[in-house]
C-alpha cells in the first residue's frame, strides 16, 4: 500500500470519528461555555494569553534577558567507566516578542541562543552558538469560529543528554550529539463552545551535524486530530488521533508509518485539581523494501497516559504522571517506553521557589518482536532526579541553582552510565 493511500485511510477514519462526535454534540440540549485543551502533547497548543512584557514596543512588546550559567558535570562523555569531568561556562540570551495585528490576530517570536564552553575537554567546544528548543515564530489568526496557527520551531543542539520535557536520544559513550531540528506546519481549531475540534499537519526535519550520527537523519510528516465535548461544567471527553510517516535518509530500515487513535478525558473537579487521561490503539508498520529480509513485521500495540495536577495551597503544588508510548528510536527503529514522573513546587516566600522532581522510564529499543537477532536490541531503565531553586534578587536580577542526576541501567552493561550535573545561573531581565 503506498503512502498516499495510507494518509487518506488515516484521515478518513479520523474524519468519521469527528463527524459522529459532532452529531452527538448537536443532540445536547444544554451547552456549556467551556474551551477545550489540546489533547495532543506532541503538537503545539494554541498560544496562551499575552504575557507581561518588560519593554513596550508599539502595541506589542519584548522580553529580553541575558545570563551566565556555570556547570559542573562529573561524566561528560556518558561512559560506564573511566569517567571524565568538566566545568562548563554557558553565556545565554533570549528574546521574546508579541505583536498584535488588527483586533484579534497576533505574531509571536521567541529565540534563545547559548554557547557551551568546556574548560578541560575542549574537543566538545562548538564552533558557534546553539539555538534553544523554545525558539519559534508563530501567527495566531482568528476568523469567525476558527483559529489558524501556522508556526515554525527550530533548534540546534549539541548536548546528548535527555532533559526534562525533551525528546529522548539513547546516546552513550559520547559527549556530543550535534543536530538540527526544524518543524513547520499549522494547527486549525474550530470552537463551538461545547465542542472544540482541532486538526494539524507538520513537516519535521532532523539531521546530524557530521557523519557520526547521520544514520538518524530523517523527514517526518505528522498529523493530528482531536475533538472534545463538554458533558458537564467540569468535564470534557472526546477522541484523539495521531499519525506519522517517517523516511530516513541513510538507513531505510528505520522507515515506518505510525497511527494511533483512542478516547480522552479532561476533568477539573475543583479549581485546584486537574485530571487528564487517555488510551487507545497504536499501529507501527515497517514499510521499507528491506523489512521482510530482516523479519520486520507490523506491530499492534497501545498507548496510554494519565496525569493529575493538584494545587494544595498558594505555597505548594505538585503533579503525578504515568504513560506508555512508542517513539522513533535512535539505535533502532522503535523506542517503546513506560514512564512515571512526579514533581513538586514549593513557594514559601514571594520571591523564592523550590522544585524537586523525579522520573523513571523503562525502555525497549528494537526493530520489533519478530526482527532478526543480528539487529540492535537494548532494554534499559532511565532515572532522572533533581531539584531547582530560584530567587528573585530584584526586579531585573534572578539567581537559580539546580542539580540533576541521571542513571541509565542497561542489559548491555557497557552502555549504562551515571551522571551528576550541578548548575548556578545568574540572569538579568531588561
Amino acid at each position: 500500500m503506498n503512502v498516499r493511500i495510507r494518509i487518506r485511510t488515516l484521515l478518513c477514519g479520523l474524519g468519521l470519528c469527528l463527524v459522529q462526535l459532532a452529531q452527538t454534540c448537536r443532540a445536547q440540549e444544554q451547552p456549556t461555555a467551556l474551551s477545550a485543551e489540546d489533547t495532543n502533547q506532541e503538537f503545539e497548543a494554541l498560544a496562551p494569553p499575552m504575557p507581561r512584557y518588560n519593554i513596550p514596543w508599539g502595541s506589542g512588546g519584548l522580553n529580553l534577558s541575558a545570563g551566565l550559567r556555570g556547570l559542573y558535570v562529573d561524566n561528560v562523555f556518558l561512559t560506564h567507566s573511566a569517567t571524565r569531568d568538566d566545568f562548563v561556562l554557558v553565556p545565554e540570551c533570549d528574546v521574546a516578542a508579541f505583536f498584535p495585528i488588527g483586533r484579534s490576530n497576533t505574531v509571536v517570536l521567541d529565540v534563545g541562543i547559548a554557547y557551551y564552553y568546556y574548560v578541560r575537554n575542549t574537543s566538545l567546544n562548538a564552533s558557534g552558538p546553539i539555538i534553544n528548543p523554545n525558539s519559534e515564530v508563530a501567527f495566531n489568526i482568528h476568523t469567525g469560529d476558527f483559529t489558524f496557527r501556522p508556526s515554525e520551531q527550530f533548534s540546534y543542539q549539541e548536548s546528548p543528554v535527555y532533559d526534562y520535557g525533551g525528546q529522548f536520544f539513547n546516546v552513550f559513550n559520547s559527549g556530543r550529539y550535534a543536530r538540527f531540528d526544524n518543524r513547520v506546519g499549522m494547527l486549525v481549531t474550530w470552537d463551538q463552545r461545547d465542542l472544540v475540534v482541532s486538526a494539524g499537519y507538520f513537516h519535521e526535519n532532523l539531521f546530524a551535524n557530521g557523519s557520526t550520527y547521520n544514520y538518524v537523519d530523517h523527514a517526518s510528516e505528522l498529523f493530528n486530530a482531536d475533538a472534545l465535548i463538554a458533558v458537564a461544567p467540569w468535564i470534557k471527553t472526546g477522541l484523539e488521533g495521531l499519525g506519522s510517516i517517517n523516511r530516513f535518509d541513510n538507513t531505510p530500515l528505520y522507515d515506518t508509518w505510525r497511527a494511533r487513535v483512542g478516547p480522552t478525558l479532561r476533568a477539573a473537579p475543583t479549581r485546584f485539581l486537574k485530571v487528564r487521561v487517555g488510551a487507545g490503539y497504536e499501529r507501527i508498520d515497517y514499510d521499507s523494501s528491506q523489512a521482510p529480509a530482516f523479519g520486520l513485521k507490523a506491530e499492534n500495540t497501545y498507548y496510554a497516559y494519565g496525569a493529575i495536577e493538584h494545587e494544595i495551597n498558594r505555597f505548594l503544588s505538585h503533579s503525578l504522571e504515568a504513560s506508555h508510548d512508542n517513539q522513533l528510536g535512535f539505535n533502532a527503529a522503535n523506542l517503546e517506553g513506560t514512564h512515571l514522573s512526579y514533581s513538586l513546587t514549593w513557594r514559601p516566600r514571594k520571591h523564592f521557589s523550590f522544585s524537586p522532581r523525579v522520573s523513571v522510564s523503562w525502555y525497549d529499543e528494537s526493530f520489533g518482536s519478530g526482527s532478526s537477532t543480528t539487529l540492535f536490541h537494548e532494554s534499559f531503565s532511565y532515572v532522572l532526579a533533581g531539584f531547582s531553586a530560584q530567587y528573585e534578587l530584584s526586579r531585573h536580577w534572578q539567581a537559580r541553582v539546580s542539580w540533576d542526576y541521571r542513571l541509565k541501567s542497561s542489559a548491555i552493561e557497557a552502555d549504562g552510565y551515571a551522571q551528576n550535573q550541578a548548575a548556578l545561573e545568574v540572569l538579568y531581565r531588561f
